[in-house]
């Protein structure tokens, strides 16, 4: 399916702001305070809670654009139909953060939060689902390195983003990776020492690279299954 470019630019839009407040959250989840600090510790509680809601709101149009768009895929249309109905409760969940509720903690945000970790596992499921389709759609766009480079470029230079396959970490060390090797292909001295240390320091990180791959995959199929897909 091949959508109008400004669709395509509006849809990696707000997937990638959904993926700006996951990884807001997930950096304050690891910012934690100490123990004995009482005011630390509620405001740590407040700011990954606060982040949270936003990311599960976002998250949320990003469905209904998926929707609107036509996209499909077997994993996520598997996640939007879980029994659980977990997709109605993240609407209500959306609702209750971005229209106004009367109450501090509306009920439309305990509804989903009391089905306890499943309803957990299946956000971040379908976030890192989301992202990696729509990954898979681009590259369904293009046909050489260099229109996939520029197709980069260009979702880049609108909304400063672009979809990973992976993890986040492992699409940046890969481009990090991808940039060494250009500069070491266009400069330098081959017979150098500092080359040679160049080389092996990257030689390193490919490693890593690819152990990091494959713990990805490890923890994706868990997530999966911790969601509900086997």
């Amino acid at each position: 399916m091949a959508l109008p470019v400004e669709k395509m630019f509006a849809f990696a839009r707000y997937l990638s702001w959904a993926d700006l407040q996951s990884s807001l959250f997930e950096i304050e989840m690891g910012n934690q305070p100490n123990s004995s600090d009482a005011d630390a510790c509620r405001e740590h509680e407040w700011r990954w809670f606060g982040l949270m809601c936003y990311w599960y709101a976002s998250l949320h149009v990003v469905v209904e654009a998926w929707d609107k768009l036509g996209f499909t895929d077997p994993i996520i249309n598997r996640l939007l139909a879980h029994p659980m109905d977990y997709r109605t409760l993240l609407r209500r969940y959306r609702n209750a953060v971005f229209h106004y509720q009367d109450s501090v903690l509306s009920p439309k945000i305990i509804e989903l939060l009391k089905t306890g970790t499943v309803h957990v596992w299946w956000v971040r499921a379908l976030h890192d689902e989301m992202v990696r389709s729509f990954n898979e759609h681009l590259a369904s766009l293009v046909v050489t390195d260099e229109q996939r480079s520029e197709l980069r470029e260009s979702i880049r230079s609108i909304v400063n983003w672009y979809p990973y396959s992976e993890a986040r970490s492992a699409d940046s060390l890969e481009r990090t990776l991808a940039g060494a090797h250009q500069m070491l292909s266009e400069h330098g001295d081959e017979c150098s020492e500092e080359r040679a240390n160049l080389e092996r320091s990257l030689k390193s990180a490919k490693a890593l690279l690819l152990e990091g791959r494959r713990n990805w995959a490890t923890l994706r199929t868990e997530i999966l299954r911790q969601a509900g897909i086997e």
